[in-house]
């Protein structure tokens, strides 16, 4: 479970390649982007002559992960009569082709994501209830990138080296830009993060990008009071913009307890009691 871009498939990944089927397939179908008339075919597989256009067999997806892994993204995008079709395969580890009669036997692990919530599609009459249950074993729920500040310096890092090295410019992350990055709240989450990355890289003239533009920071300034902020919310602003010009560092010469006049623990203490990070 989480939002679109927080990582699901790569988890998916890591949770296949640690286990017992990593020998075996690992396959992929993101159920948001194929077409309702084909959803059936493209799982299940169809026999030749099915339809107009079946010229051969072909196997579905569920009969391809044999052995290994099924990775069904945006499950709540399926119809339900194909809900109720695939609640039987897990159930009876068999599946019939489109068009076929005989029965075809598939063993693999189902790890299904999701950005909706399937208990509100239950009670709303549009995710089969019985199905919800099979599939909501081990629920897992990754959280926003916002909600994990701590990973976006890592994070920025890695892609950093990606793109650094697929065009041939060498790009490092200073202070101003690793403050800018976890003061963003990334709505795309981690496919927003390194797509910033990967446009900073190409479009960076010298060896440092440029994150924060100067407007940015003017405007963040002129915002400390513009709308009457209680004494709790201007300190929380004040100490979250001196956060930002020194690229998170507390203490040490320049650090944010130095330019605030604080002992580090007592700056430490104030942004847990303001609720910073």
């Amino acid at each position: 479970l989480g939002e679109t871009g927080v990582g699901k498939e790569l988890l998916a990944q890591r949770l296949h390649k640690t286990s017992g089927r990593r020998d075996g397939p690992f396959a992929v179908v993101d159920l948001s982007t194929i077409p309702e008339n084909l959803m059936e075919s493209e799982l299940f597989g169809h026999e030749k002559g099915a339809f107009t256009g079946a010229d051969r067999r072909k196997m579905g997806r569920l009969e391809v992960a044999h052995r290994g892994t099924l990775f069904l993204d945006e499950i709540g995008e399926i119809p339900r009569h194909i809900q109720t079709k695939l609640l039987r395969v897990l159930e009876d580890k068999t599946l019939v082709r489109v068009g076929g009669t005989l029965p075809v036997s598939s063993d693999f692990r189902l790890i299904t994501a999701t950005n909706r919530d399937l208990a509100e599609e239950v009670a709303a009459g549009r995710f089969r209830e019985d199905l919800y249950y099979r599939l909501n074993v081990v629920p897992i729920v990754l959280p926003p990138l916002r909600e994990r500040p701590e990973d976006i310096p890592l994070l920025a890092k890695h892609f950093l080296d990606i793109y650094s090295s697929k065009y041939g410019r060498p790009s490092r992350l200073g202070p101003s830009d690793v403050a800018w990055l976890i003061d963003y709240d990334w709505p795309g989450n981690v496919r927003e993060l390194k797509n910033v990355i990967e446009r900073a890289v190409l479009l960076s003239t010298g060896d440092a990008l440029d994150l924060d533009p100067p407007s940015q920071k003017a405007a963040s300034k002129s915002s400390l009071v513009a709308d009457d902020p209680t004494l709790d919310e201007l300190q929380r602003r004040y100490i979250r913009l001196i956060l930002q010009k020194t690229g998170g560092r507390l203490s040490g010469p320049g650090g944010a307890a130095e330019i605030l006049g604080m002992k580090r623990s007592s700056l430490y203490n104030r942004m847990r009691r303001l609720g910073l990070r």
